[in-house]
């Protein structure tokens, strides 16, 4: 067996080479002085091998330097690659802790879809698991129409032209959503090799614009639901007007029958489109006192006529115990409205007989509304998702899914609770819990109409309306229940009877051409500011804001378009007494 020997070091060949040359030395002599050589003659033999000696050494000793120079050169550009590696290593993580902090999905694919590189939100957007590794098909979690919409992207992604779009698709928790994709080539060398795909989940964001874009556009129906309101609630008041002065009259049984079915069709066109005015102005008005079950009776108006239609029965059973408290009243009338709406669309596909039921409920602390159906009912699996934005069962342009998520807002806006209470197959009971206001007990409730004091003398009344039928229409009750008046067309023409005569009361309307009612108020308030407390503003609009805000600065009495003459003669009566009792005082 033979033990490996290792090369000798640079060291040990020069202690070999000098051994060697002093071995050569004196055994060359030897030889030569046996051969009968004399000792110059070996000198100079040695020296000649001295020479190679040395030449041998100088030689060692340049390769050892070279070594060096290598051994160090060699050393220096490992140190230097294993610090380019580490920087590299370095730059990798932090730049995979960037990728992994950002909320947007960010992925590289390849041509066929695959994922090249993806972050952590990324996997959670197509429902990858956590230690998912790249090769993952994007198209994978896409219906087929958007998938085919991706490929289609992706292909003009790998032809340089950058892609933005936007994609439905589906959360980890199976719920839809939609995507707002960006798909930049990058290039190599001039080629698109591969691209970058970032992807923001949008489904909250539409949602809120869609909002927004349902408030502007309730806005504008507010706006022109008042300007109609106006013109249709003018007609309304004459017509209700002389039908009323008719029905002072002996007339005969069936004429009385028909001035009060005339009558009455006034009023009802009055109650229209005051609920219309109300829906229109959602989410504009301030908390107050509302009744609850004058709500579902005033919300049901407006979708009575198209549940008949439907064959769908509709009772309500509503709470004797006065279910009053502080809320919206038209964000109210929107949640029992998308309530309605929500029960006759899951009517519609059943063959037997279809009912809804509207109950109220009071209690102490809160108030209850109740919305009960005959329908199929929902499934338990979809339950805890009905409330959720853009959730529906319903067929395509069928609903948009934001109706019972409204239901939801409105409900927690004011401080309660919506449920839904569904056994299978026995359809399904909406059950909207809302607190009373605690501080009620503190809040002065509306005081019952005073009774119109006796007739103690004449009234006068100025009325100032720009429509000359509902003005004549005013002055033949009045002149009939004993009330003189005149009638002018705007604030400039009421101010110059001001001056000429005095008026007991002045009716005045908020919106009229030329002079407004809050001009005249401020005209008046200057002029003859005695004359503001004889005051009263008459409407066929309270819920535009503007007109809200005139009544609530001045604080005087308002009627409402078409009037009921009986309520209007006895504010009259009461605000001439009050000024009847101004006037000595004045005096004093």
């Amino acid at each position: 067996m033979r033990l490996p020997v290792a090369p000798p070091t640079a060291t040990a060949r020069l202690w070999l080479a000098a051994a060697l040359s002093v071995v050569a030395v004196i055994g060359g002599a030897y030889l030569l002085e046996s051969h009968g050589y004399s000792w110059a003659a070996a000198a100079l033999v040695a020296a000649g091998v001295a020479a190679g000696a040395a030449r041998f050494l100088a030689s060692s000793r340049a390769d050892r330097r070279y070594a060096k120079v290598l051994e160090n050169e060699v050393a220096t550009q490992t140190r230097s690659l294993v610090d380019s590696l580490t920087a590299t290593a370095d730059a990798e993580r932090r730049l995979r802790l960037v990728m992994d902090a950002v909320p947007d999905a960010i992925a590289v694919l390849d041509r066929d879809g695959r994922v090249i590189d993806l972050n952590e939100s990324a996997k959670r957007l197509l429902a990858a698991s956590p230690d998912a590794g790249t090769g993952r098909n994007v198209f994978a979690s896409l219906e087929p129409d958007a998938a085919a919409t991706v490929r289609e992207r992706l292909s003009a992604a790998f032809r340089g032209e950058v892609q933005r779009f936007e994609v439905p698709g589906r959360r980890e928790d199976n719920s839809k959503n939609l995507c707002a994709m960006l798909y930049a080539p990058v290039r190599e060398r001039g080629e698109v090799t591969r691209v970058l795909a970032l992807a923001r989940d949008i489904t909250d964001q539409k949602h809120t614009e869609h909002q927004l874009q349902q408030a502007e556009k309730l806005s504008a129906m507010g706006q022109l639901v008042s300007g109609v309101a106006h013109e249709i609630n003018n007609p309304a008041a004459i017509i209700s007007g002389f039908a009323q002065t008719l029905l002072l009259d002996v007339v005969k049984p069936e004429q009385r029958e028909m001035l009060q079915m005339i009558y009455d069709e006034a009023s009802r066109i009055g109650r229209i489109t005051a609920n219309l005015l109300a829906f229109a102005r959602a989410g504009g008005s301030q908390r107050t006192l509302v009744d609850l079950n004058d709500i579902v009776r005033r919300t049901f108006a407006l979708r009575s006529y198209h549940l008949t239609t439907l064959n769908i029965a509709v009772s309500l059973e509503l709470s004797p115990a006065e279910p009053k408290f502080w809320a919206d009243p038209s964000e109210l009338q929107q949640m029992l409205l998308n309530l309605l709406i929500n029960a006759e669309q899951a009517l519609v596909s059943v063959e037997t007989a279809r009912t809804i039921v509207v109950r109220t409920v009071a209690s102490e602390d809160e108030v209850r509304l109740e919305v009960a159906d005959s329908g199929p009912g929902i499934a338990p699996e979809i339950r805890a998702k009905i409330f959720d934005p853009f959730f529906t069962t319903k067929p395509e342009g069928v609903g948009t899914g934001l109706g019972l998520s409204i239901c939801y807002g409105i409900a927690r806006e004011h401080g309660g609770r919506i449920s839904v209470d569904s056994p299978p197959g026995r359809g399904a009971t909406f059950v909207v819990a809302l607190p009373r206001d605690p501080r009620r007990e503190g809040r002065p409730l509306p005081e019952a109409p005073a009774p119109a004091p006796p007739a103690t003398g004449t009234v006068t009344v100025l009325i100032v309306d720009d429509e000359t039928a509902l003005r004549n229409a005013l002055l033949k009750f009045l002149g009939r229940r004993g009330i003189q008046g005149e009638g002018v067309a705007d604030g400039g023409d009421a101010l110059r009877a001001l001056r000429e005569r005095d008026f007991d009361v002045i009716i005045s309307d908020v919106r009229m051409p030329g002079m407004s009612g809050r001009e005249f108020l401020e005209r008046l308030g200057r002029e003859r500011p005695a004359l503001v407390a004889r005051l009263i503003f008459s409407t066929g609009d309270t819920f535009a804001p503007e007109t809200a805000a005139l009544i609530k600065e001045a604080g005087r009495p308002t009627v409402t378009k078409p009037f009921d003459f009986a309520e209007l003669e006895r504010v009259i009566r009461q605000v001439a007494a009050d000024a009847a009792r101004r006037r000595p005082m004045a005096s004093a």
